[in-house]
């Protein structure tokens, strides 16, 4: 196969971020939510972006995100304040700018889905012009 794509998934693993049981519940994994989702936001094309800069950091360190922290309420007040895990720094060029991009807390100016396509294409280009 000669073609590069990136594909988001759910694989039906999400569950209630709240403990309340009313219809404006909030389902997802919290360290992948987007900040404006606790914040009472719609899920978006935005929102997945941000998801899946937590799946390039996930790819990047071989943890998952806040592995290290309970995933409770102080962990979603962390988020809404901009806490991101931390970034090593042994990545392809131009791979943590992209995924800083992607964890913007401003949902428009997250990258759209093609511009994310386009830059995983361009830092996979550059990679094998060096191997």
């Amino acid at each position: 196969m000669n073609h590069f794509s990136a594909c988001i998934g759910d694989l039906g693993i999400s569950k209630s971020a709240t403990e309340t049981s009313d219809n404006n519940e909030i389902y997802g994994i919290i360290p992948y939510m987007a900040p404006e989702i606790f914040k009472g936001g719609q899920y978006t094309t935005s929102s997945d972006i941000y998801s899946f800069g937590m799946i390039m950091w996930e790819l990047m360190v071989g943890r998952r995100p806040f592995w290290d922290q309970p995933h409770d309420t102080d962990l979603i007040i962390k988020i809404c304040d901009g806490v991101r895990p931390p970034i090593i720094t042994d990545a392809p060029i131009g791979y943590i700018e992209l995924l800083k991009k992607c964890w913007d807390p401003d949902p428009n100016k997250r990258p759209k889905s093609t511009d994310v396509r386009y830059e995983l294409h361009m830092i996979r280009k550059k990679i094998k012009e060096i191997v």
